[in-house]
């Protein structure tokens, strides 16, 4: 199974919304692990299943405290918690000060997410494809080694001129960072955000900027305040009407396919593991 990572590389244009969205629609078992260094939302964002908050003493920062002796996939897993809706997540830490006390603790996590899709021997689910929300990533991110360990990126950017060109030069700055010592890179591509009842053509000339031979289109999403609600706690009539889990069906239905087509090439899959 696949390692698939959330990003953004200026403003807000809904990286944990959409990681959610991806953790609730995603066609395989999935984990959703919450891994911005700047801190995480998600246990303040969603409750569990009975709407009481998440266990603030499960999630990532236990991890981080054990894994300079090491990291395995069942440890995360054991970390996991369920929310409304069924997803499995991992939250985050509570802000850059732990996130910086981590160290070089990012490439432990990376390792354990690889293996997690390889299928923890006493779960009897089988293997997860693990979905990363990554954050705002910089110029010299502290978590590169979880990067790196990713067999998907996908960077989220608003149609808007400044964000378009800012998304464009990280890219390009991002591609070279993420080689692996054996050549190899993650798949990466953008998800556009925008207004796409009246603007879509400025959201396809956005994608048209950003897209090149290392970074590929995987997508539209739309800006709808009833949908991101929905993935912020609040109670939605007919959640599976809003324009964003309709028009979040088909992106998550490109991602889903590339880490399939991605970990199959790589030999950690056999093909059509993903097919209903």
């Amino acid at each position: 199974m696949a390692v698939v990572t959330f990003l953004s590389a200026k403003g807000s244009p809904g990286v944990t919304t959409t990681a959610l969205l991806a953790a609730a629609l995603w066609p395989r078992p999935a984990v959703l692990v919450e891994a911005d260094p700047a801190g995480g939302d998600l246990a303040a964002r969603v409750p569990g299943p009975d709407g009481a908050p998440l266990d603030a003493d499960r999630g990532l920062l236990p991890l981080l405290t054990t894994a300079r002796r090491g990291l395995r996939a069942a440890q995360v897993l054991d970390q996991a918690q369920v929310v409304a809706g069924g997803s499995r997540v991992v939250v985050g830490v509570g802000g850059p000060e732990q996130s910086a006390a981590a160290g070089p603790v990012w490439s432990a996590l990376g390792g354990a997410l690889r293996e997690l899709g390889q299928g923890p021997s006493h779960d009897s689910a089988g293997p997860f494809d693990v979905l990363v929300d990554a954050g705002r990533v910089g110029a010299d991110p502290v978590h590169l080694d979880l990067l790196r360990a990713s067999d998907v990126v996908v960077a989220l950017v608003r149609s808007e001129v400044a964000a378009v060109l800012h998304a464009r030069e990280r890219l390009r700055v991002l591609g070279g960072a993420l080689r692996r010592p054996d050549g190899s890179s993650p798949r990466t591509g953008v998800v556009v955000v925008g207004d796409l009842r009246r603007a879509a053509r400025r959201a396809d000339d956005c994608a048209g900027v950003l897209v090149g031979p290392a970074v590929e289109d995987l997508g539209r999403l739309p800006l709808d305040p009833a949908g991101a609600a929905v993935f912020a706690g609040a109670g939605t009539a007919r959640p599976e009407r809003t324009a964003l889990v309709r028009a979040g069906r088909t992106v998550v239905a490109t991602l889903a396919a590339a880490a399939e087509a991605t970990a199959t090439t790589a030999g950690r899959v056999p093909a059509g593991a993903g097919a209903a």
